[in-house]
């Protein structure tokens, strides 16, 4: 059997269309004629395919062409799933038994997941991932889904789906929020691809895009030392705390984690790979380690603090009551009072992390310092941490005066 594929001028100069395949000749007029084998499939064969990670199945019967797709995702299990019902039809064919109605050849309904029930799985599977306190946001989101998709199956959703459910968002949420909520349906589908639960993620290109933020101004030399002040007479429990967090540049949950056992016997060395919030322990932020020598100062106040007899796995900083320090405690019942004492503009404590950062680039520490001491990318330094103390670029005029 033979198809043609170029058709050309004959010597009259009118167009030929032939729609035959018996032509055993290879010019026409001045024109080459091309003609190639087309692979066709025998009699009473029905094929196994994919359409986009689907099986299917294709097959002709008394001149008709089929295409039934069988609801089945491509696994080894599933192809051979498929043969077998391939072997029905062609069996049936040529038995003259073909169901024309297809009614006997599809498969009964397999209980498909919910969009709630595969996101509950992802959940699930991502509870032995994280921290509770990360998953809190996860939940979060479990209450919006219902009410959206209510019972909709996620093999179902396409992106016209995904694009109304994050317009729907932003009438709630801010852009900053729903922006990290689509992203984690993404992860969702991502992650049910690899179980071979869903074939396609229709989320792969929604994104929500979020006005920036001003960045934290940071904290003045004067407002340091105004701070201080302010815990030294008020709330003197938390002022070595304070002290460490404005020397060091660390995250406020790693100096809350900061046990004895990962400083060296005179103080002078610190090793930081864990931290402590929201009732646990847990790695860093980043999920790495790093060590360094510490300042003059902050090696004195350490040796001061040191009890008599060191163990490891006490804190270094606790609460007045010599609990773990609660961040939300601190901020709300010593920080903000301070502040308010200090009459320092409110910042969050976090933001002494940033002071330290724009303060040490300032004074003309090497990035790549920084980031070996904060546990930072030179480039996040660079992108995020880099609101200079100085105050923002100043404009100088291009034009000469008259």
């Amino acid at each position: 059997m033979y198809q043609l594929i170029v058709w050309v001028l004959s010597a009259t100069g009118s167009d030929i269309f032939a729609t035959g395949s018996d032509i055993n000749w290879s010019i026409v007029g001045l024109q080459k004629l091309v003609v190639e084998p087309v692979k066709r499939a025998r009699k009473g064969e029905v094929k196994v395919n994919v359409d986009k990670g689907w099986l299917r199945l294709r097959w002709s019967y008394q001149g008709k062409r089929h295409v039934m797709a069988i609801g089945l995702l491509d696994t080894p299990a599933n192809r051979a799933l498929a043969a077998a019902k391939a072997e029905v039809i062609r069996a049936d064919m040529l038995s003259n038994q073909f169901d024309k109605s297809l009614v006997k050849y599809r498969y009964e309904q397999i209980d498909a997941l919910t969009v709630l029930e595969l996101y509950q799985k992802y959940v699930d599977w991502k509870r032995r991932q994280v921290t509770k306190r990360s998953l809190d946001k996860y939940f979060g989101l479990r209450s919006q889904l219902e009410t959206y998709f209510g019972s909709r199956q996620a093999d179902r959703v396409i992106e016209d789906h995904a694009l109304d459910f994050r317009d729907w968002l932003l009438k709630r949420l801010s852009p900053a929020t729903a922006r990290e909520r689509i992203g984690m349906m993404r992860s969702c589908w991502s992650w049910a691809i690899g179980k071979k639960l869903v074939a396609d993620n229709p989320w792969k290109n929604v994104r929500v895009k979020a006005p920036p933020k001003q960045r934290p101004r940071p904290f003045t030399q004067d407002e340091y030392r105004r701070i201080l002040e302010a815990f030294a007479e008020h709330h003197p429990h938390y002022l070595d705390f304070v002290k460490f967090l404005m020397g060091v540049g660390c995250r406020p949950g790693e100096a809350a984690g900061l046990r004895w056992g990962h400083l060296s016997d005179g103080c002078d060395r610190i090793w930081i790979g864990e931290s402590w919030g929201r009732g646990e322990r847990k790695p860093t932020k980043t999920n790495r380690d790093r060590a360094f020598k510490l300042s003059a100062d902050l090696v004195e106040m350490l040796r001061k603090r040191q009890p008599t007899k060191v163990r490891p796995d006490d804190l270094v900083f606790t609460s007045a009551e010599g609990n773990p320090i609660d961040d939300h405690n601190f901020r709300r019942r010593h920080w903000t009072p301070a502040l308010d004492i200090a009459s320092v503009p409110y910042r969050k404590p976090y933001n002494t992390r940033h002071s330290f950062i724009s303060q040490a680039l300032d004074q003309g520490w090497s990035v790549s310092e920084i980031a070996s001491i904060t546990g930072n990318s030179e480039e996040t330094i660079l992108r995020h941490y880099t609101g200079s103390v100085r105050g923002e670029a100043e404009l100088k005029s291009v034009w000469e005066s008259e």
